[in-house]
């Protein structure tokens, strides 16, 4: 059975998401808007990505803490403690370099600059969540840790 703290934990994950879509497309709007260099749009994906996905994130794990009763600000300095590293790491590995180049990949081949973003997202996060999930069962399994 799938546990509550699970679903939150890839829910917060999943709305973090849905941030850096918001994100991405801000930066497509602008990028088409003035018309920007192809070769600078991936860069400003991974900006954009960076800055909607966090503060997202932010928002969800607080309210998702807040509702079950538990939220204080040392908890989620605590759970940050854990989750922070290893998401910044998954992600400066695995996440923005698959958007980055995805886009690039995409652009180069003549694909839309929506395609071109959104797939290149698609494939960033379900590398993404398939390893911070990895990393979470890990956690749990040595430390008897909860993210």
């Amino acid at each position: 059975m799938i546990s509550r703290s699970f679903l939150n934990f890839n829910k917060e994950i999943l709305f973090g998401e849905i941030g850096t879509l918001i994100g991405i497309q801000i930066v497509d709007i602008i990028s088409f808007a003035f018309k920007v260099k192809v070769r600078l749009i991936p860069y400003l994906t991974v900006l954009g990505a960076i800055v909607f996905g966090s503060l997202f994130w932010l928002f969800t794990r607080v309210y998702d803490k807040s509702k079950e009763g538990r939220y204080t600000i040392k908890k989620l300095l605590q759970d940050m403690e854990y989750f922070t590293p290893a998401s910044a790491i998954l992600t400066f590995l695995i996440y923005y370099p698959t958007l980055f180049f995805g886009t690039k990949y995409f652009l180069r081949h003549n694909r839309r600059l929506e395609f071109s973003t959104i797939t290149s997202q698609l494939i960033a996060f379900l590398l993404f969540i398939t390893a911070i999930n990895v990393y979470r069962y890990v956690l749990l399994k040595v430390t008897k840790k909860k993210l």
